[in-house]
């Protein structure tokens, strides 16, 4: 599953925060509105937020200065929510916006944008190396760190194309793609010695070919957050390549 993030729904608007409130709870994210927030802007100083979904009409809040409030103790990945068509300021308060949210609201794009906020949470992070990412390529390579290298960044640049195609073939159910793809990521994952992003898409494959599609969206779950992993590795990894 995605990791859990505490993310701030800024609108005044009753069918923007429920559709945002639907598709954030589908992550189970823990979602707090301003709408909801007693008091005044202090009250977000109590603790900070991964992300904020700004509706750019809401005119309940001082846009800028809950941006600043939002960046007191860390940065937060800014959303910006637009109608179609509306013109979007390019920085407020000195904080770009990470992202533009147009209505009407997809699942499909509030998803990838939390698998990005997660994803760079993770590289940020620093978390200890999982074992099987480096050594067992170190092994297949014969200790060889350039080559060591060149794979990881070919994965590094193969592998979040691959899960999009795979998502996407999930949602629309087409398993003979679905298939195929989850195949060629079981090899190269299985060909580097990443064994959990191998056995992550190897059960997908598997559940495509025997047409078992009420279990694909929990295998794409755990091959979503063993990319995840690796992916929030990427500088780690690469780093210890050049000793």
């Amino acid at each position: 599953m995605i990791a859990s993030l505490r993310i701030l729904i800024d609108s005044s608007n009753p069918s923007i925060i429920q559709q945002l409130q639907h598709c954030l709870s589908t992550h189970s994210q823990e979602i707090i509105c301003t709408q909801t927030l007693s008091g005044n802007l202090d009250t977000l100083s109590q603790g900070t937020f991964a992300a904020a979904f700004i509706d750019l009409k809401n005119p309940h809040f001082n846009t800028t200065l809950l941006i600043r409030q939002l960046y007191a103790h860390q940065p937060c990945h800014l959303i910006a929510v637009i109608a179609r068509g509306q013109k979007l300021p390019s920085i407020i308060d000195n904080h770009p916006y990470d992202d533009i949210l147009t209505t009407p609201i997809l699942t499909s794009t509030i998803k990838k944008i939390i698998f990005q906020i997660t994803a760079s949470q993770q590289k940020h992070s620093a978390p200890a190396l999982p074992s099987d990412f480096l050594s067992p390529l170190l092994t297949k390579t014969q200790q060889n760190k350039q080559l060591a290298q060149t794979l990881l960044e070919r994965c590094f640049e193969d592998f979040p194309k691959q899960l999009s195609e795979i998502k996407t073939h999930v949602t629309q159910q087409n398993i003979e793609q679905l298939q195929n793809c989850a195949h060629k990521l079981n090899g190269s994952a299985a060909f580097c010695g990443f064994t959990t992003i191998q056995q992550a898409a190897q059960k997908l494959e598997i559940f495509a070919k025997n047409h078992t599609t009420n279990q694909l969206a929990n295998a794409l779950d755990s091959l979503e957050e063993a990319l995840q992993s690796f992916l929030g590795h990427q500088d780690q990894l690469l780093e210890q390549l050049k000793d």
